[in-house]
């Protein structure tokens, strides 16, 4: 019987052991990168914009530019892995107004999407891609 308990506590010890290094083995994952320049498109009941970002990544700080049919505006945000959130103000026509995006970035960080709040223009869905060079 002791010689079974002894087995058993060994067996035990080995998967254990196993599982450890398995575990130990994965890479960790790496946070999504986002620099660079994106089509951006985003969808209203009203209206279908085509813009552009440009954007730099400081740790999990997002800086860059939005650009658009009222022209370039400057954003600030962060990436905390894959989920993405960023801001800034337009001047449309005379009014300022809010642009508020939160989304995730694709695993492979060739895509993005997600909402966007637009002021008093309501909601928005957005798209976000890699620009075909």
């Amino acid at each position: 019987m002791r010689l079974m308990a002894h087995r058993l506590i060994g067996i035990t010890v080995l998967s254990l052991t196993a599982a450890v290094l398995v575990a130990a083995q994965e890479a960790p994952k790496a946070p999504a990168s986002i620099a660079g320049k994106w089509t951006l498109t985003l969808v209203t009941d009203n209206f279908t914009a085509n813009t552009t970002l440009d954007l730099k990544v400081d740790g999990q700080k997002v800086t860059g530019t939005y650009t658009g049919r009222y022209g370039s505006f400057p954003l600030e945000g962060s990436l905390k892995g894959r989920a993405l959130e960023f801001a800034f103000t337009m001047n449309a026509e005379g009014t300022a107004t809010l642009m508020s995006f939160v989304g995730e970035v694709a695993p492979d960080s060739q895509t993005m999407k997600g909402k966007a709040t637009l002021g008093e223009m309501g909601e928005a869905t957005w798209t976000a891609a890699r620009p075909k060079e």
